[in-house]
């Protein structure tokens, strides 16, 4: 199985495994020029039995990174940064424009459509899964 494992990260960058949790589909959309906030989504994944608790990520090239969660109130879009995402056994939680997302602040560096961005995803178990994410043009394409 790891052996599987690595075999498919190998192929698709954007998968990260670590124990029982998978990491897809990671992407940045490109931003306009000069934006010191970039937003990083992905699908997460618990295969095992217990609960996993996501408590952050780490962005080497940001001076911050948060795990955000957008929403709309009365009309009104505001964000909210979260301490700690549970992530249920078997569950995948999405995150996705509009929704939960990584808030990456102050990058040094301008982006670059088909570059990567380089990720740490951080559980309370002490865990840390690198992950890769693709800079994609701000439709998702």
């Amino acid at each position: 199985m790891k052996i599987l494992a690595a075999c498919a990260a190998f192929l698709c960058p954007t998968l990260a495994i670590a124990g029982d949790i998978i990491i897809t589909d990671a992407f940045v959309p490109l931003a306009p020029k000069g934006v010191m906030a970039h937003a990083a989504y992905m699908e997460v994944t618990n295969t095992g039995e217990t609960i996993r608790s996501m408590i952050g990520v780490k962005a080497p090239d940001y001076a911050m990174a948060h795990i955000h969660q957008s929403m709309e109130k009365d009309g009104v879009a505001t964000m909210m940064s979260m301490h700690q995402l549970d992530i249920k056994p078997g569950q995948t939680v999405v995150l996705e424009p509009g929704g939960l997302h990584v808030m990456l602040m102050k990058p040094v560096a301008p982006l670059e459509t088909g570059g990567s961005v380089a990720l740490e995803v951080q559980f309370a178990n002490g865990e840390t899964i690198p992950v890769t994410a693709t800079v994609v043009k701000p439709n998702g394409s």
